[in-house]
């Protein structure tokens, strides 16, 4: 299979460059990013450039010049881990799918994932199959959900949480996709209807497989509100939440959300670029919490005529959990051994169980989380 790889020198596309690197089913990989020099620098890790990896200069959101560069290549599957998803997703499916070539990627802009239907046909007509989302939200926990839903006879609510470490997760695109998230109504389904509320309310407490536990979490938006009532439209309630471990940090990153310059794109790099050299600072303030990366689903429904909760979890560094699904997605679509076209959501696509079943051998297992009786 023929691979390009966007995003490739961040820090979760260096590890998926890895993946897909050691991979003997990828005979030709092609890895893009805008900075020529650590374009160079990843190509040469790889063993290139050589006819098996070349490195690609080039900016996605110049639309005009990447349809033709992406055209030029042959392709077979597109993964990207490039962002923020909000200014860059779009213009990459759309030159994916005039190449005829599958995509993946880690997008987890809710905001998106309400645009990504009319493109749909487009896909089909170019046999490609596009599958956003790949990461660990949205990606591993659609599959845990679906992992819980296959043991309930219904399903009534799901609540989704994510919590990471600044410390674990340092890349630019990460802080301006979490800032963004910030501002925006979070979508929910309450009482079986899709309705909104402010983003960064009302806390709550949630533990996390350990060594993250405990941390203070708020609702969001997120992809799975979006495609999740697709593949279950019963629900009567689902929503996401999201926290940062690093209590100080969270507080700032609500704060600078809350400020006219926070509400653009401008504003939040000028507020990274600026806050830089205090980051640090705030991430050791006391809470601290721990430098890993951690994801929870709830999922309430029927079994046997009882009402029951299946709570699964994971936790790891972010680099794994959203490089290693990502890597495995782009071999199955890369391969043809998933070749569905159009526009899907993962677990609408791809078999939960088997697919996580494949995570262990990487280091990463599902946990099932159960209240302790008293």
């Amino acid at each position: 299979m023929r691979a390009l790889l966007l995003g490739a020198t961040g820090v979760v596309g260096r590890a998926v460059a890895g993946e897909l690197g050691r991979s003997r089913d990828v005979e030709r990989l092609f890895v893009a990013g805008r900075d020529r020099a650590r374009v160079e620098w990843i190509t040469h890790v790889l063993g290139g450039p050589s006819e098996r990896v070349t490195g690609l200069t080039f900016d996605l959101a110049d639309e005009r010049a990447t349809r033709p560069a992406m055209a030029g290549l042959e392709l077979d599957i597109v993964a990207s881990c490039a962002g923020p998803a909000g200014r860059l997703e779009l213009a990459g499916i759309r030159a994916a799918i005039e190449a005829r070539a599958s995509w993946v990627s880690l997008c987890d802009d809710h905001q998106v994932s309400n645009r990504l239907a009319v493109l749909g046909p487009q896909a089909v007509a170019a046999t490609a199959t596009v599958v956003p989302g790949c990461g660990l939200s949205p990606g591993i926990t659609n599959l845990l959900v679906a992992l819980a839903a296959a043991e309930l006879d219904s399903l009534e609510e799901i609540e989704i949480a994510v919590a990471g470490a600044s410390l674990d997760a340092p890349g630019k695109a990460t802080a301006l996709q979490f800032l963004a998230a910030l501002r925006v109504d979070a979508p929910l389904i309450s009482d079986h209807q899709p309705t909104s509320t402010r983003p960064a309310g009302a806390p709550k407490l949630v533990y996390f497989p350990e060594p993250v536990g405990w941390v203070e979490t708020f609702r969001s938006g997120r992809p799975e509100i979006i495609t999740l009532p697709h593949s279950y439209p019963s629900l009567r309630s689902l929503q996401f939440r999201m926290g940062i471990v690093e209590k100080a940090l969270m507080d700032l990153a609500r704060a600078t959300a809350a400020v006219p310059f926070g509400s653009s794109e401008a504003g939040r790099r000028a507020w990274l670029r600026v806050g830089k050299p205090f980051r640090r600072a705030v991430e050791l303030v006391p809470p601290a919490g721990r430098a890993w990366t951690a994801a929870r689903v709830d999922v309430r429904g029927i079994h046997g005529g009882h009402s029951t909760t299946i709570s699964l979890g994971v936790v790891d560094h972010l680099a794994n959990l959203a490089a290693l699904p990502l890597a495995q997605a782009a071999l199955i679509l890369g391969n043809k051994r998933i070749a569905r076209p159009g526009v899907h959501a993962p677990d609408q696509l791809i078999d939960a169980r088997e697919f996580l079943s494949a995570l262990p051998r990487r280091g990463i297992r599902v946990a099932r989380l159960e209240p302790y009786p008293l």
